[in-house]
């Protein structure tokens, strides 16, 4: 049976797809990381295992094209040389794109449109007429608007504002609790140690609260989702008329949080009516099956 290969290289791990045209996984493998600016040597080695696993287990014969989409080559700029050194290795036409490239192809089967990615971090991406446009993805301190990091960020600094002008807030003793701590100053102690990934796991459980009808929590919520609106909104401007209509949804916070992800729909139609989103629920590998679409 003839195949693709999707291989989805990200700085935690690396997921490598063997695909019908359809879409339907036929073999799946993954890796250590492979984020090529952080590590090359490290990317290489990883990239060689999922490639060599694969074809341990499917006719390389029946292989008609490989994808990879890196973290961090877009900054290298040496995707042509990766392509050319996997392509001679395996003896198989192999491209090279950036994980970002590869998720937008993904989430938008190959189509135009937008992509919204709020997980850990938060980013937005677009793609008209072969030109993609990004907004926002700045990291924590400089962007990640409408991430499970701000989300916690945020219900933090709603509880301790509450805290410091003798107001009642519905955050305050959840927020002592999940942190392990006594009262609001040890909190906040205990805040600061945490690292980023720790902090944004606090998100779901203010998603939790906003579910079981807390409304400060909703507001939290609300005004994160409405914040990454904007952004969203800021990079659609860029588009030329018409418009692409397609947005796909991807990262944690979009796809477990159906109040945050309608409340965000909400803002982006209330501008563009005629958008319509979806959730990203694929390995981004699927990918590699609309390759040619973008050609």
């Amino acid at each position: 049976m003839k195949y693709v290969i999707g291989v989805d290289s990200g700085g935690t791990h690396i997921v490598g797809q063997a695909l019908t045209d359809t879409g339907k996984v036929l073999f799946e493998t993954q890796s250590g990381p492979g984020n090529i600016l952080l590590d090359e040597t490290g990317t290489y080695q990883n990239l060689t295992t999922i490639l060599t696993t694969i074809f341990e287990n499917m006719p390389q014969t029946d292989c008609q094209h490989v994808l990879i989409g890196i973290a961090g080559v877009e900054t290298t700029g040496n995707a042509t040389e990766v392509a050319n050194y996997f392509t001679k290795k395996f003896e198989v036409k192999v491209d090279v794109i950036s994980d970002a490239q590869l998720a937008l192809l993904n989430g938008l089967e190959g189509q135009d449109g937008t992509l919204v990615i709020a997980g850990t971090g938060s980013v937005v991406y677009g793609r008209q007429n072969k030109k993609m446009m990004r907004y926002g993805g700045w990291g924590f301190l400089l962007g990640d608007t409408g991430s499970a990091y701000k989300i916690t960020a945020e219900a933090m600094i709603n509880a301790l504002k509450a805290h410091d002008l003798n107001q009642a807030n519905s955050l305050i003793e959840p927020l002592i609790n999940w942190l392990d701590a006594t009262n609001i100053k040890q909190a906040v102690q205990k805040y600061y140690q945490l690292n980023r990934k720790d902090v944004a796991s606090l998100a779901a459980k203010i998603a939790e609260l906003a579910e079981k009808g807390d409304q400060t929590a909703q507001q939290i919520l609300i005004d994160q989702a409405t914040a990454l609106a904007g952004e969203v909104l800021g990079l659609i401007k860029q588009y030329h008329a018409p418009i692409p209509e397609r947005i796909a949804f991807s990262g944690s916070v979009l796809v477990h949080n159906d109040f945050y992800r309608e409340t965000l729909l909400q803002q982006i139609n209330h501008v563009y009516p005629e958008i319509k989103g979806h959730v990203v629920s694929t390995n981004n590998g699927r990918g590699a099956i609309f390759w040619e679409e973008w050609q």
